[in-house]
């Protein structure tokens, strides 16, 4: 709680960039509940002037056909109902075979490109980003965004998983452990969606 409101002080427009694959995984690996996504967007902000919350996700597409495909839809209505954009992009599966004949199938789905050219579009409009995930591929963007545009930079994330490098860059860490009320115990009022994330 002192983290987040530390950042309560800070004032301005905050957009925030929620990495919906890094986000299911933490939660998948580290956390019990299903994460209140209208909570996560509270904490964010922060009392401030919220510019924009855009969630990216991954989908399966196959895994939706099979299941009739309502969980992804009933997951991203609820985000936008909790004041979220969403962007979407299907899962690419590639395979391949190699010399010896044996089939190998890759998987390929991350939003990291797409939220950090994002973030450059919106760096004129914003004082502070929040960035929901704890992936040290964003440093170099994050350092660009401080000291090129003067934007503050935080992060919510999983400690356990955080890159320490994205720790060491950004202006104020929220570990999700932190917020209060955060995950709740029935899957029923979110709709399980949560594999529509990851």
């Amino acid at each position: 709680m002192g983290a987040v409101q530390r950042s309560r002080n800070e004032g301005g427009r905050v957009a925030v960039f929620v990495d919906g694959a890094n986000l299911y995984h933490s939660i998948k690996s580290y956390y019990r509940g299903v994460l209140d996504y209208g909570i996560l967007l509270e904490a964010a902000v922060a009392g401030r002037e919220l510019l924009r919350a855009t969630f990216y996700i991954v989908e399966k597409h196959e895994t939706e056909e099979a299941q009739g495909g309502s969980g992804a839809r009933s997951f991203v209505y609820n985000l936008n109902r909790f004041g979220y954009k969403v962007r979407s992009k299907p899962l690419t599966v590639h395979e391949t075979v190699t010399p010896d004949g044996e089939k190998t199938v890759t998987h390929k789905g991350d939003w990291d490109m797409g939220i950090v050219v994002d973030m450059m579009r919106l760096a004129d409009h914003a004082d502070a980003y929040v960035l929901v995930s704890g992936d040290g591929d964003y440093v170099e963007a994050v350092e660009y965004l401080q000291s090129e545009k003067g934007l503050r930079v935080e992060a919510i994330s999983a400690a356990q998983c955080t890159s320490q490098a994205l720790l060491d860059v950004c202006d104020l860490h929220t570990d999700l452990g932190d917020i209060p009320e955060l995950f709740r115990r029935s899957p029923k009022a979110v709709g399980d969606g949560q594999s529509a994330a990851g």
